[in-house]
């Protein structure tokens, strides 16, 4: 595969002509290296029952990091970690709701936990209480540029409910950003809210309410500590509620809510207050330790070494859960051995290179992002390196390998000039760029991209787009099938379906395109017009 000299343009030395000798090599020989068999064989470790599905915080994930380390140190990656070392420590803190000493009342009636509502947690707070509050309904809780739910309605000092989601006029990034629940607890702070309750308006949703609310009220809620031993973010009464509950509670009838909250999607009226809440929790918290593993491969340019693009991955899984079928294992190996793998090889590929690139990459295996995307909040708040130096993020979680490679749908590249570099690599690789398929997924902000761009650096995710030459091969439906079937079970293992050629393209795709990033003169801009552009926000 001899790649055309002019797609490494991009990559070539800083301004005005250039110098031969400073000029990328050819890439060709080098991405002939990418092996299936290397993917096949760290997936199938990394997701074995050895590890136990790579809980946070318990000897098995301990093992993984050992794992990965180990591979740092065969090919001579740099740590880059703190004090020399390969590992940045963090604390993870859960905190799980004592249902005995927890109530909600609404107009007065003392509802059923689990049954009619669940609470989040507090995650600073042991014990909280909220004496009697009004509470008003504000829409999708949402205060965006061309789309406010808060215009027309005080929320200060109230308890607000909120729909679920997002309304379909905003943009797919946008939609995800603001469907994220943690924006709305950003937002609601912001505006002086006590308390914020989600309600699904879908009916149809509350015969699983029951088991999700017990899933939640076990699992609790998990965040990172800073430095100071408060734990990232304040959550003083999220809850969710169930929408019966909503209609039985509530101090407008039935028919009313329903053509308030129909009123509302349609533009017409928001605000409308629906009684009062009275709220007690008291949380039971617990920590353990974990890390993040940062290595580093530094740049050739005596200028440019000391900016960064960084690779990431997680390394976590969710541990052992549910038996299905006997299996309680839920091993990863999509989600995100995978990751992981290719990870691996894309600093397999750079350590082979004869001329490092300009600029340093850092490779960054994340922890919990199971648990909230909590490794990379931490890595991104106290980052190893200078925050101002981190030029763009490249992340990598569960390719999906099920099916040949032909198209990429790069979530987050649409923003910033990384685009230009996704379209060189899309061309060398023969493949073509879609839009996200699964919009209403969220993709987008549910991964560890997600808190780069928050911190205004350009970031992206390549998934698999839905090209195929089979005309009997309904991607979307495989991977609907996939998820529906494979995605967070123990069914997630290593076997002969991983399509590993796939894997080598994915890594190739991800390669090039930090590659063309490391080289180019200019570090990555957000697009003037892009809502994550930090100049247009509020």
């Amino acid at each position: 595969m001899k790649i055309p000299y002019y797609l490494l343009l991009p990559a070539l030395a800083l301004g005005g002509a250039c110098d031969p000798k400073s000029e990328p090599e050819d890439l060709s020989q080098l991405l002939e290296l990418v092996a299936g068999d290397s993917l096949s064989a760290h997936i199938k470790y990394l997701a074995s029952d050895e590890l136990k599905g790579r809980l946070p915080g318990t000897p098995e994930y301990g093992l993984a990091i050992d794992y990965v380390i180990g591979k740092f140190k065969e090919m001579e990656i740099e740590p880059a970690g703190e004090k020399g070392e390969y590992i940045q420590m963090l604390t993870i803190r859960n905190s799980r709701i004592s249902e005995g000493n927890s109530f909600m009342e609404w107009n007065g009636k003392m509802l059923s936990a689990n049954e009619d509502y669940y609470f989040i947690g507090n995650l600073n707070e042991v014990t909280s209480e909220l004496p009697e509050t009004e509470i008003v309904f504000a829409g999708y809780g949402i205060n965006a540029p061309n789309y406010d739910d808060f215009s027309l309605v005080d929320v200060e000092n109230k308890v607000i409910l909120v729909l679920i989601g997002s309304p379909e006029s905003l943009q797919s990034s946008e939609r995800a950003h603001f469907s994220n629940w943690e924006t709305k607890y950003r937002t609601a702070a912001d505006k002086g809210v006590v308390g914020i309750l989600f309600i699904n308006s879908n009916p149809s949703v509350d015969s699983t309410f029951a088991a999700r609310a017990n899933s939640a009220s076990q699992r609790g809620v998990f965040g990172v500590t800073r430095e100071d031993g408060e734990a990232f973010g304040r959550r003083a009464f999220p809850g969710k509620l169930k929408f019966s509950a909503l209609l039985n509670s509530a101090s407008m009838a039935s028919k009313e809510l329903n053509a308030a909250i129909s009123d509302y999607k349609e533009n017409k009226i928001v605000g409308q207050s629906i009684g009062s809440i009275r709220v007690k929790t008291e949380s039971i918290f617990s920590e353990f330790q974990s890390a993040n593993i940062v290595g580093k491969i530094e740049g050739s340019d005596n200028t440019l070494k000391k900016e960064y693009v960084i690779h990431t991955a997680h390394l976590d899984h969710v541990g052992i859960g549910k038996p299905v079928e006997g299996d309680s294992i839920y091993n990863g190996a999509h989600d995100n051995a995978s990751g992981v793998a290719s990870l691996l090889e894309i600093a397999r590929l750079y350590q082979s290179l004869e001329r490092k690139p300009k600029r340093s990459i850092l490779f960054v295996m994340v922890t919990a992002e199971e648990m909230g995307l909590l490794g990379s909040d931490y890595f991104t708040t106290y980052p190893t390196v200078p925050i101002e130096s981190i030029v763009a993020n490249v992340n990598t979680d569960m390719p999906t390998l099920i099916a040949p490679l032909l198209s990429i749908e790069p979530l987050g590249a649409e923003h910033s000039t990384i685009m230009n570099e996704v379209k060189n690599a899309a061309e060398i690789l023969s493949l073509e760029i879609m839009l996200d398929h699964m919009p209403d997924e969220v993709r987008f902000v549910r991964s560890d991209q997600y808190n780069f761009i928050k911190k205004g650096i350009p970031a992206l995710h390549v998934k698999y787009g839905l090209k195929s030459t089979n005309p009997d091969e309904d991607l979307s439906k495989a991977i609907r099938n996939y998820t529906r079937n494979v995605y967070h079970k123990p069914s997630d293992e290593w076997n002969d379906l991983f399509d590993f050629e796939a894997g080598e393209v994915y890594v190739k795709c991800n390669f090039l395109i930090s590659y063309f990033i490391a080289n180019n003169a200019e570090r990555p801009a957000w697009n003037a017009d892009s809502f994550f552009n930090p100049l247009n926000q509020r």
